[in-house]
């Protein structure tokens, strides 16, 4: 996966994102890139946990792999969670919400694991458009 830094302008996939609609990135995370670290609340999680599962974008073929150092070495591939009885694999796909201000926030479904693992900490923003489950639909 490549790095852009939070609220940097979406620069992945461009040509998924409808003109006019400004969009920035959150959460493509590398090694060797530093990143803002610290809690976040349960309810986030949980609802990014279904966003994950029922909300993907720009699907993929295979799985991105987490590269970030993982405790003992062991480097979960795919990265899993499991979200009631489904098992949801990260690291093929995007989340897209909508900010206050109508701009797109897009990231990799990776974030769960680099918030649930690494300790990520996403902007503001992003935390409450996921919370308020305001997801990006592209116009038709």
């Amino acid at each position: 996966m490549t790095h852009y830094a939070d609220l940097s302008p979406y620069a992945y996939t461009t040509g998924s994102v409808p003109d006019g609609t400004p969009a920035v990135n959150i959460g493509w995370l590398e090694p060797g890139e530093e990143f803002p670290r610290g809690a976040v609340p349960e309810e986030f999680v949980q609802a990014l946990a279904l966003l994950c599962r029922d909300d993907r974008h720009m699907v993929m073929r295979g799985w991105h792999r987490c590269r970030l150092p993982h405790p003992g070495g062991e480097v979960p591939y795919p990265a899993v969670i499991h979200v009631g009885q489904d098992r949801v694999s990260l690291g093929s796909a995007e989340v897209r919400v909508v900010g206050r201000d109508g701009g797109w926030l897009v990231a990799p479904n990776l974030v769960h694991h680099y918030i649930t693992a690494h300790s990520y900490l996403p902007p503001e923003e992003f935390i409450e458009a996921v919370m308020a489950r305001r997801t990006a639909v592209p116009r038709a």
